[in-house]
Order: structure tokens, then sequence, then C-alpha cells
């Protein structure tokens, strides 16, 4: 299974809107992208201040179904029209387990 982590910072003043349209984004993304196995994601629980505001987990089978991911349209669409604009900082890990 590989693993593709990827952690936000939102922009100051990003509304509630704006990040639910970031998740709502990468959920869709299921209809349009066979290579996803599993997705969870959501808002940190502000138990640490130094933390990211909010995380996804997204999993694939391969590297070449991450790279399928990463590469298709409708997920470089989403990062275009809403992960961008709403994204202060970014972190991201992608690893295999078991």
């Amino acid at each position: 299974m590989l693993n593709h982590v990827i952690c936000i910072r939102w922009v100051e003043g990003a509304s509630e809107a704006a990040k639910q349209s970031v998740m709502d984004g990468l959920l869709g993304l299921r209809e349009h992208i066979d290579t996803i196995r599993s997705m969870r994601m959501g808002p940190d629980l502000g138990i640490r201040v130094d933390n990211f505001d909010f995380a996804s987990l997204i999993e694939f089978d391969d590297v070449e179904g991450y790279l399928t991911f990463r590469d298709h349209p409708a997920h470089q669409q989403v990062v275009r029209e809403f992960i961008q604009p709403a994204m202060a900082e970014r972190a991201g890990v992608v690893f295999t387990s078991p």
C-alpha cells in the first residue's frame, strides 16, 4: 500500500466555505480516478497550536496508482481552483506500508 499524506496551513482569513471546497474537491476525485483505494481527511482538532490546519491521507496500491492521481487533470484542477487559493503552507509525505 502506498500512502500520500498532505498537511495544509490555511491562508489568513480563509473562509469556511473555501476550506470545505478543498475537502469536497478532494473527495470528489474518487469519481474520476480509479487508482484511489481510500481517502481520509479533516481539520486539525486544535489540541496542539503548532499543528497544520488540515490533513489528508490517500491510499493507492502502488507508485503507478499514485502517479496517475498526481498527474490526473481532475486532481490538477482541484489543486488550482480550491487548494492553492486557500493554502499558505503545505507539507507532504509519500510512504509505503504493508
